[in-house]
């Protein structure tokens, strides 16, 4: 076991994964609603970006939102966290790539994160909010199994039960 997950089970570390999934879960919230409510705006967001070919923008534009309000409903609910955890560093990932691919091109558009409504270009901005994001559902990612239960240690483990 790692120095860090042993520190993310302590008491507050314990506090600061739920913290942490808490966060990514509120962001992931925000960022799918929208999308999935308007898919079209989502897709000619993703359009701007000059990455995917035009027959992948439709399912990409319905599958991304779900995926973020699945991935959501993992981490609030602490149901397979460290697995939501993971598909969400994977997706802020690929999100920080494509965005950082467009800033190479010279390509100046809305990243399309939060639908219409929130606008927010493509900068060095939207690409540290993506860092700390994959930054904390990495931290969730590390942390142990459960953090709410208590392990049983080798000694719990070994000791009868009355009656046994």
């Amino acid at each position: 076991m790692s120095t860090m997950s042993v520190k993310l089970g302590s008491p507050g570390g314990r506090a600061l994964v739920i913290a942490l999934r808490l966060a990514v879960a509120a962001v992931l919230v925000w960022a799918g609603v929208p999308k999935l409510l308007d898919p079209v705006a989502f897709a000619n967001d993703i359009s701007n970006y000059h990455l995917l070919p035009d027959v992948v923008l439709g399912p990409a534009a319905v599958l991304t939102p779900v995926i973020e309000l699945v991935v959501a409903a993992a981490l609030v609910a602490g149901v397979h966290a460290r697995g939501g955890a993971l598909v969400a560093a994977a997706m802020f990932l690929v999100f920080t790539a494509a965005m950082l691919q467009a800033m190479a091109r010279g390509i100046d558009l809305d990243c399309g994160c939060f639908g219409r409504d929130a606008s927010a270009r493509v900068g060095w901005t939207s690409v540290a909010r993506n860092a700390a994001l994959l930054a904390a559902s990495a931290l969730v990612v590390m942390a142990p199994d459960a953090p709410w239960r208590r392990r049983r240690t080798d000694e719990t483990a070994t000791r009868k039960k009355p009656g046994d």
